[in-house]
C-alpha cells in the first residue's frame, strides 16, 4: 500500500492489529501520524493499551486485553502522515537499504517508542540519544554460535571486551559462555603484562566431556566500546587485590527474583517515595523533569508505579555487591564507596502525546466561552496541548554525561556488571574532585594566612616607622632646646652666669635629656617622655580644675 492511497481496514483489524503491535507500531506499518491515529481510535471506540500494558508484558506480569465494544462502525480510515518517516542510524555493516527499512528492528510499544512524533519535543526521550562517550561496532543477524576451539583463540588473542564486540554481547556473557564450555580465560593483569613486553604462560585448552558449541541470542546490535585508550585497563586505580575483587563482582552480579526481599535501605526508603508521589502536585500527564522548581526526594516523581518494583530491584542487586565489596548505602540511597559519597540519578522516559480533552476540562471551556459573550474579562482555563506518559523506559546515571539506558534491543539489567566498576570509576572521580578541591581549598588558606601575616607585618612596620619619626621629632626639639641653651650661655659673655640664669640653664638642660629619646630623662612632674607617640598625643595640656 502506497503512501498516496488511503489505508482502509475494517475496525477489528485496527483492533487486533494494535493489541499485537501497539498503536505505534500500527502507526509505523501504515505510515499513519501517531497522534491522529489515537484520534481515530477514541472516534472508532477501538480501546488502546493502557499506560504500563506493554512493561508489564515485557517482564512476564498478568495483563488485561480490553473488549472491542460493539459499534456501527465497521471500517475505518488510517490517518496518512505527511511527515517523513524517521531513519535510524545505520549500522557499519549493514547496508544502506537495509537501515532504511528497519529489517532487523522490532515493532515499538507506544511506552517504547518515544519518537513518533516526527521531530516534535518530548520530555525524557531516551531513545533517540546516544551514550556520548561510545562509538557502534556493526554487527549483522540475531544470534551467534560459540565454536569451543575458536573461542579459545580468540580470547587468548585480544580481550574479552573486544571479543564480546564482535559477537554483540557483553564481556560478562563471553566469561559465562567460556565457563560453560570449559574454556580458560586470560587471569587478571594478563594483558598489562603483554603490553609491557613481558613473556606470559598461555593455559592450554583442557580436553572436555561437556558441549562444544552453544548457539546464543546477541545482547543488542551494535556493541558498545569506551573511546579510551586500548592498553587502559577498568579499576587503574585500584591494587591488583581490590581490582580482582570487583571484577570478581562483577561477574557474578545478577537481578534478584521478583519475590526476593529488597535491601532494608530500599525497604524503608520506599515509604519516602510513595508520600511524596501521594502529595505531588503535578497533575497525571503533566512533563516530569529532574529540574523541578522543588526538589523531590530521589526516584520521586519520575518514576511511574509500574516500574518502581523494577528500580527497587536493580538498585537491590547493586546495593547489595556495594556492601560485599565494603562500602555502604546511606538512607538517601546514596553510596559510600571506598569513603566516597556517590550519587545515582534514574530517570523513565516520557512519551509526547496529543492531550484528550476531559470531561471537566470541556465544562470549563463552556463555561469561559458563556462568560466570554458576557463580560471581555472573562479567564480562559488553561488546557495543556500534550500529555506526558511514562512509557517504562529507563535512564540510569551514576557518572556525569556517562549513563545506561534502555533502548529496542538491551534493558539496563544486562549492564549491572558496569554500572558496579561505574561506581567505582565515580569514586575515584569524587576523590580526585574532592582532593582537587581541599588542594585549593588549602592553597586559598595558605593566601590567606600569607596575606595576613604581611598586612601584620606591614602595620607593625608602619608603626615602628611612625614611632621612629616621633622619637626623632623629639630628639630634634632637644638639639633646639640646647642649641638655644648654649646662645644663652654665650650671650652672658665674660661676665658669666648669674645665679637665675645658671639654674634656668639647669633647669632647661634637663628639659632638653626629657625630650631627647637617647637619654629619655624621667621628670619629676611630667614623669616619663612616651617618644614614640604623635606629637597630638605628647602634646603638654594644663590641668583644669
Amino acid at each position: 500500500m502506497t503512501e498516496e492511497q488511503a489505508s482502509k481496514i475494517t475496525r477489528e483489524q485496527l483492533y487486533n492489529e494494535i493489541w499485537e503491535i501497539s498503536v505505534a507500531g500500527v502507526a509505523k506499518k501504515y505510515n499513519a501520524n501517531y497522534n491522529d491515529l489515537l484520534k481515530l481510535c477514541k472516534e472508532a471506540d477501538v480501546p488502546v493499551p493502557p499506560s504500563g500494558y506493554w512493561v508489564k508484558l515485557q517482564y512476564g506480569k498478568p495483563v488485561v486485553q480490553l473488549p472491542l465494544p460493539e459499534s456501527t462502525i465497521a471500517e475505518v480510515t488510517l490517518p496518512g502522515n505527511d511527515k517523513p518517516k524517521r531513519i535510524r542510524k545505520a549500522v557499519a555493516e549493514k547496508s544502506v537499504e537495509k537501515a532504511l527499512n528497519h529489517e532487523d528492528a522490532p515493532e515499538k510499544t507506544p511506552e517504547d517508542d518515544s519518537g513518533n512524533n516526527s521531530g516534535d519535543e518530548t520530555g525524557d526521550n531516551f531513545d533517540d540519544a546516544e551514550d556520548d562517550y561510545v562509538s557502534y561496532w556493526g554487527v549483522s543477524g540475531k544470534h551467534n554460535t560459540y565454536k569451543r576451539e575458536k573461542l579459545y583463540k580468540e580470547v587468548w588473542a585480544n580481550p574479552v571486551v573486544k571479543v564480546a564486540a564482535q559477537y554483540g554481547v557483553s564481556d560478562v556473557a563471553i566469561h559465562k559462555i567460556c565457563k560453560k564450555l570449559n574454556v580458560p580465560t586470560p587471569p587478571l593483569g594478563y594483558w598489562a603484562k603483554v603490553n609491557a613486553g613481558a613473556k606470559v604462560a598461555k593455559t592450554p585448552l583442557p580436553k572436555t566431556n561437556g558441549p562444544t558449541q552453544i548457539t546464543g541470542a546477541k545482547t543488542f546490535e551494535g556493541v558498545k566500546e569506551k573511546i579510551a585508550d586500548p592498553a587502559k585497563q577498568p579499576l587503574e586505580f585500584l591494587s591488583d587485590t581490590e581490582r580482582e575483587k570487583v571484577l570478581s563482582a562483577v561477574k557474578e552480579i545478577e537481578m534478584p527474583a521478583e519475590n526476593a526481599q529488597l535491601h532494608k535501605k530500599i525497604a524503608a526508603y520506599r515509604a519516602v517515595v510513595r508520600e511524596w508521589n501521594q502529595k505531588d502536585r503535578k497533575s497525571e500527564g503533566a512533563q516530569r523533569k529532574r529540574d523541578y522548581n522543588y526538589s523531590p526526594p530521589f526516584l520521586a516523581g519520575v518514576i511511574s508505579n509500574e516500574s518502581l518494583p523494577r528500580v527497587y530491584r536493580i538498585l537491590d542487586a547493586l546495593f547489595r555487591h556495594v556492601e560485599k565489596l565494603g562500602g555502604s548505602v546511606n538512607d538517601d540511597l546514596s553510596l559510600r564507596v571506598r569513603n566516597e559519597h556517590v550519587r545515582i540519578e534514574i530517570a523513565e522516559g516520557q512519551d509526547k502525546v496529543e492531550h484528550v480533552i476531559t470531561k471537566q476540562e470541556a465544562q470549563a471551556l463552556i463555561k469561559y466561552r458563556d462568560e466570554k459573550r458576557r463580560s471581555s474579562w472573562a479567564s480562559e482555563p488553561q488546557i495543556r496541548k500534550y500529555d506526558y506518559v511514562f512509557n517504562g523506559r529507563l535512564r540510569i546515571n551514576i557518572r556525569e554525561s556517562r549513563y545506561f539506558r534502555d533502548t529496542d534491543k538491551i534493558n539496563v539489567e544486562s549492564r549491572l556488571g558496569e554500572m558496579l566498576i561505574e561506581f567505582y570509576e565515580e569514586s575515584e572521580a569524587v576523590r580526585l574532585d574532592r582532593e582537587a578541591k581541599e588542594e585549593e581549598a588549602r592553597k586559598k588558606a595558605e593566601a590567606e594566612r600569607r596575606k595576613e601575616e604581611r598586612r601584620k607585618k606591614y602595620n607593625e612596620e608602619v608603626e615602628r616607622t611612625i614611632a621612629l619619626e616621633n622619637a626623632a621629632l623629639d630628639y630634634a626639639t632637644a638639639c633646639r632646646i640646647r642649641a638655644y641653651v648654649k646662645a644663652v650661655e654665650t650671650s652672658c659673655g665674660q661676665d658669666g652666669l648669674d645665679e637665675e640664669t645658671a639654674a634656668w640653664v639647669d633647669w632647661a638642660t634637663k628639659k632638653a635629656d626629657w625630650f631627647d629619646p637617647t637619654v629619655a630623662r624621667d621628670d619629676e612632674l611630667f614623669g616619663e617622655r612616651e617618644h614614640e607617640k604623635s606629637s597630638s598625643e605628647k602634646a603638654l595640656k594644663e590641668i583644669w580644675r
